[in-house]
């Protein structure tokens, strides 16, 4: 099984660090993907929202 999850490059590594000491496995696969391109209201969008979590 997958999961993505998205967030921004600046929130990632509290996003990882939670992943790791979370996950029941030892070694669980954590990457990241940057986006390079993307729709602008789109990636407005993911900012917006993950900005409001903070």
């Amino acid at each position: 099984m997958q999961t993505l999850l998205k967030t921004t490059e600046e929130r990632h590594p509290a996003l990882e660090a939670y992943l790791l000491q979370a996950h029941p496995w030892d070694n669980p696969e954590v990457c990241a993907v940057p986006i390079s391109a993307g729709a602008e209201r789109w990636k407005q969008w993911i900012h917006d929202v993950v900005m409001e979590q903070r």
